[in-house]
């Protein structure tokens, strides 16, 4: 009897810890399931995707039609201005440029459904769930598509030179210890080439609580930590050679027709963008060419306390004008960040054809859109990374894309999409001043006329002004939080 009794007292507070989780720790604001509702959601790419997806949506969720607005990312920032100037903001749109939206009330405070959202409290990735909080209190934006930096070794060259691949979870320091080893004169052989180098994903890997570029976190730009460092090491990689410097007389001599490095055969590393294997490493030409890249995730150093990697986030809002807000974020949700949508997304990459006409025969053919998932997931969840690496190719030499895909989940982004005042403080300070007679602080320095550990302070200063700045508009537009 006593065994009894202690069961259901144990039962009845499990019930009560579980009925205060649900009041108390997620509040979300019912679904509207029965008026008609349209919600217009503004997007740049992926359109047969998004249409899918939001018919996928009205399937669940009758009562709600998604109209899809297409644009492009040259006008979408002109686009939302003069939408906004005629009172017509689409209910949900990306954009790529805050300081914008600060100037203008163009966003709704999406904090209240954020912080009720149990899916987004416990698997959005951890640097994603305040990503929008402007002034720290209210949220006005999210990541809604993930295109990380993408670092690729070409296991051929690194077969040719004799030295093992890193494990997916390398460092830092590992990197650039290849950087540092891998050039080989004799064989025409480069250590490196970059879109995106040290300079810009150093000081969001090697800071402590990054939140944004030149290792701000949230409070402040922190360039004695990472940049500096970087500057004097990405300018000594090129002076040394460790480089593969399009148009430059060494790589003339190795390859004549000055093909773009990263797909010369000739590089042992690319610092790259994640859409790069589907543009140029899958497609046939690179893969006779003898290429075998294998991508990496962009590392973090050895002992930094959550540091970042650089990723292209697409971040995207609710309209201040919305009508329905709390039914457009579950349509922000599905079509961006959420499982139910990525899940749907996993089947439509490997279902979505379209009609491919030979450029000789004229024959037309039926071809996946998609030769591997267009952006990458924001959440932390072991069946979408298995739903979704069914979609990525098997590229005969590597498959392990569920490891690729489990480093990638603390990715950061350009400070002009998160950090006020950035874009203006890059411009007119950093690339815009005069240093020593140079314009720019990065060519001063390239041409070894200023030592960058000088100037670590000024840029901290200036880029906290600029900050503050912006917040004084956002504040003027937006008032003060309650």
């Amino acid at each position: 009897m006593k065994k009894l009794v202690a069961l259901i007292m144990a039962l009845c507070m499990m019930a009560s810890l579980c009925s205060f989780a649900s009041a108390e720790g997620y509040n979300m604001p019912e679904l509207n399931t029965t008026d008609p509702i349209t919600v217009t959601f503004l997007t740049w790419d992926d359109f047969e995707l998004t249409r899918a997806l939001a018919d996928k949506f009205t399937e669940k969720h009758p009562n709600i039609t998604i109209e899809i607005i297409e644009t492009t990312t040259a006008d979408v920032t002109g686009t939302l201005n003069n939408l906004a100037a005629d009172g017509n903001l689409p209910d949900v749109f990306f954009w790529l440029d805050l300081d914008p939206l600060l100037a203008n009330p163009m966003m709704y405070d999406i904090s209240k459904y954020l912080e009720n959202d149990e899916e987004a409290q416990t698997k959005l990735y951890p640097g994603l769930r305040k990503v929008g909080y402007v002034d720290g209190k209210r949220c006005y934006f999210m990541a809604g598509e993930n295109l990380p930096a993408t670092i690729y070794l070409d296991k051929a060259v690194f077969d040719k030179l004799n030295v093992e691949l890193p494990p997916q979870d390398w460092t830092w320091e590992e990197m650039l210890n290849l950087i540092e080893t891998m050039t080989d004169p004799s064989q025409g052989i480069w250590a490196y080439n970059y879109f995106m180098g040290p300079v810009t994903l150093g000081p969001i890997a090697l800071t402590d609580n990054v939140t944004g570029e030149f290792g701000w976190d949230g409070e402040g730009y922190n360039f004695g930590s990472g940049w500096v460092d970087m500057m004097e090491k990405q300018s000594e990689y090129a002076r040394l050679g460790y480089q593969a410097i399009n148009g430059s007389e060494e790589y003339l001599a190795v390859v004549p027709d000055d093909m773009w490095a990263g797909e010369s055969g000739h590089v042992a590393m690319q610092m790259d963008a994640y859409w790069t294997m589907n543009t140029i490493y899958t497609q046939t030409a690179a893969v006779e060419r003898g290429l075998q890249m294998v991508p990496y995730n962009a590392p973090i150093g050895e002992g930094v306390e959550n540091g970042g990697q650089f990723s292209w986030l697409d971040m995207i809002s609710i309209s201040s004008t919305c009508e329905h807000p709390r039914e457009a974020y579950e349509v922000m949700k599905f079509l961006t960040w959420g499982k139910e949508g990525w899940m749907a997304r996993a089947e439509l990459y490997k279902t979505l054809m379209h009609d491919v006409t030979d450029p000789v025969t004229g024959e037309v053919t039926q071809e996946r859109i998609y030769r591997l998932a267009g952006s990458l997931p924001m959440i932390e969840d072991e069946e979408v990374a298995a739903a979704l690496s069914t979609t990525m190719p098997d590229l005969g030499y590597w498959n392990d894309w569920e490891a690729f895909f489990s480093n990638i989940t603390t990715p950061v982004t350009f400070g002009g999409r998160t950090i006020p005042g950035f874009n203006t403080f890059i411009a007119d300070y950093y690339h815009g001043s005069d240093y020593a007679g140079y314009t720019g602080i990065e060519a001063a320095i390239n041409a070894g006329a200023i030592d960058p550990y000088d100037y670590t302070d000024a840029l901290d200063e200036a880029g906290r002004k600029y900050y503050d700045d912006a917040m004084a508009v956002f504040y003027s537009v937006y008032g003060q939080a309650e």
